[in-house]
């Protein structure tokens, strides 16, 4: 029994800590106002890491290029470097990008779904990770996004995130589970 506990207090725990929440005003002379100091928080496999945008900040990308559906989509994207570097990747080094597509013309509270492949106008989570021998071609198949508050005065979103993903070879087989959350200011 308090085995069970203790095992719940951890989960809770773990769960909490996942919270991008903290915020300062680090606009820097921008105009842009408050911003996070960590955009994203990203539990990958069970460990949790600060993964916000390669370049720093809490803003979001205006596109989402032609992976993501180009002008109708913002880009929130989170990046770890397990290297010594965090700007320039080494060769050898893991780097993880986690990217989340959100559709302009569907950007509302709630939980929506994420499919196994790229369906125009829906929302949808990818990651990316190199660096690593064998490489890694790990696909989306199942998941969510739950956006908790979006702000259309001061284009702040919030909200959290989870999703699997397989190797790119045996559909059938997970091999990374991410949970996580974010604010980002939107462009």
């Amino acid at each position: 029994m308090i085995k069970k506990v203790f095992l719940s207090l951890i989960v809770v725990t773990t769960i909490l800590s996942c919270s991008s929440s903290d915020s300062t005003d680090n606009s820097n002379g921008s105009g842009t106002g408050t911003e996070t100091t960590v955009a994203m928080v990203t539990r990958i496999d069970n460990v949790v890491y600060d993964t916000p945008p390669q370049n720093g900040g809490n803003l979001a990308e205006n596109s989402g290029g032609t992976s993501f559906g180009g002008t109708s989509y913002y880009l929130l994207k989170g990046y770890k470097n397990f290297g010594s570097s965090k700007i320039i990747a080494k060769i050898g080094s893991k780097v993880i990008n986690i990217y989340l597509a959100i559709p302009k013309n569907d950007l509302s509270v709630g939980t929506h779904s994420f499919s196994s492949t790229f369906i125009s106008g829906d929302y949808y989570a990818d990651i990316d990770i190199s660096g690593v021998v064998p490489s890694e071609n790990a696909n989306t198949t199942s998941g969510f996004i739950k956006i908790t508050n979006y702000d259309s005065t001061t284009k702040l979103l919030k909200g959290n995130f989870n999703f699997t993903t397989n190797d790119g070879v045996d559909v059938a087989v997970t091999s990374h589970t991410l949970i996580g959350s974010f604010t980002y200011k939107l462009p």
